[in-house]
């Protein structure tokens, strides 16, 4: 984090306070005085508005790193084919936009977290200043969560007045360490409901935490935790499958924590997705020349009758009338999120989901077969989530405990496809580098983390670069 981006909130803020010098000035009054701003409710809930906005902004690009590093998809044409050709063929490095927007998004919201962190934590806070403090430590956590996935260890900035404000890197242990308790603490104070859609819960604090824990090999928290958040009784999958990425359905029971959007402050991900010849349902809707492909190897992976492939789009007709087959050309389109009838142009309002139940299913069927093998309780859990999807039961005896894992792994990829997953599973799974090699990228194993952007490195000279970069 640099020096100028912890301080610039109070240079703007003395700025105005000093600006009034000159006699022709003219005197301006506003909560933004320093010493006031802050002590407010509405100046701290503002902040931490900033901090949900700069946790949340760019879902696109979080999916792109996941998905092209991983091999889900692969990507052709329009101006963005410079960004995603490197992620795809890995042939990245410390220059590449998405990792620099990424670091400096993350870390501004922590910046912001911290703020309102450092302003609810007296001795006398009311009810509300506790529960902002709950909310913006979440956002700091998720945040940190987020970096140690993409980076590995980062510099841990834990107020927002900072002694030292070139850090080194945090050691694996102190990461690990700050995010578990944070997470545990977060969630004992947040509420089991928000009156706001789009706030933190304590569903989404357990949701992270248990992602945290699985991706870490924690197998018995793991199961712990989900366990913790089915007996909250408060998240079921959505019956029909369709209906879980449905904009009508937003913030349905299935959604432990989202990436929201509108039509004003969205993505671009459906204008990345289909081609410029496809039949648009509204004229206020846009798409660029830029897609991204699925391989039929996946689309043809699905079993009979399962309805998650239908959200594959694998033919079309466009709008000169020709029909033109995707399936057999490694040219099919992720249909998860439908089109916004509210777009403006390419920026649509659909949700991108972080984490959701059939996601706290899957995760603990894997810790349990971690750490028991093939149990029934593990196969029920997978069972439940088949099921909703009209796939045939699988059956406890047909499994050894390396065949569950390489099953599971193959579930998430159909029920989770679109939803920046893969990556991160295929690391668990020590996959990723193998199957970027079948692909014939040249996938090294320092690979399996992203280098710290240059920027960072020039600004701060107590930062190390991830080795191979």
């Amino acid at each position: 984090m640099k020096r100028n981006g912890i301080k610039v909130v109070w240079l703007v803020l003395l700025i105005q306070g000093a600006a009034c010098e000159n006699l022709l000035d003219e005197t301006v009054y506003s909560e933004l005085t320093p010493g006031n701003f802050l002590n407010t409710d509405t100046g701290k809930q503002a902040v931490l508005t900033s901090a949900y906005g700069n946790i949340q902004m760019r879902g696109h690009n979080y999916l792109f790193l996941s998905a092209h590093t991983a091999q889900e998809v692969w990507n052709q044409g329009g101006s963005i084919e410079a960004l995603l050709t490197p992620l795809t063929n890995f042939t990245w490095d410390s220059n590449h936009q998405y990792f620099n927007d990424a670091w400096g998004g993350l870390y501004g919201a922590i910046r912001d977290a911290n703020i309102v962190i450092d302003n609810t934590n007296s001795a006398d806070a009311t009810a509300l200043d506790k529960q902002l403090n709950a909310e913006a430590r979440f956002v700091r956590a998720l945040a940190y969560y987020q970096l140690y996935d993409w980076f590995g260890p980062v510099p841990l900035y834990l107020t927002s007045t900072p002694s030292e404000f070139k850090l080194a890197r945090a050691t694996d242990e102190e990461m690990k360490t700050f995010l578990e308790k944070e997470l545990l603490d977060v969630a004992a104070v947040l509420p089991l409901n928000q009156t706001q859609y789009g706030r933190a819960t304590k569903g989404a604090a357990l949701g992270i935490l248990a992602k945290f824990y699985l991706n870490t090999k924690q197998w018995q928290k793991t199961a712990d935790v989900t366990g913790q958040i089915m007996e909250l009784k408060k998240y079921v999958l959505v019956p029909n499958y369709k209906n879980v990425f449905a904009l009508a359905n937003e913030g349905n029971a299935e959604m432990l924590w989202v990436i929201p959007a509108s039509a004003q402050a969205g993505h671009n991900l459906v204008a990345l997705t289909f081609p410029t010849d496809y039949p648009l349902p509204q004229p206020n809707q846009q798409v660029f020349a830029a897609r991204s492909y699925f391989f039929d190897s996946f689309v043809n992976s699905f079993e009979p009758g399962d309805t998650r492939r239908d959200l594959i789009v694998t033919e079309y007709t466009s709008t000169s009338g020709r029909f033109t087959k995707l399936l057999g050309s490694n040219q099919s389109l992720s249909g998860k999120y439908e089109f916004d009838p509210n777009a403006a142009g390419a920026v649509q309002g659909n949700d991108i989901p972080v984490v959701r139940y059939a996601d706290i299913l899957l995760s603990r069927a894997e810790a349990l077969n971690e750490l028991n093998g093939p149990t029934q309780a593990a196969i029920d859990l997978i069972n439940q989530v088949r099921a909703r999807a009209g796939a045939a039961p699988i059956q406890l005896g047909n499994f050894t405990k390396d065949s569950l894992r390489d099953r599971l792994l193959q579930e998430r990829e159909w029920e989770f496809y679109t939803e920046m997953k893969r990556r991160e599973d295929l690391i668990r799974h020590g996959k990723l580098l193998s199957n970027a090699k079948a692909r014939g990228r040249n996938a090294q194993p320092f690979h399996v983390l992203f280098p710290l952007p240059i920027t960072e490195l020039n600004a701060n000279a107590n930062l190390i670069q991830n080795p191979g970069y």
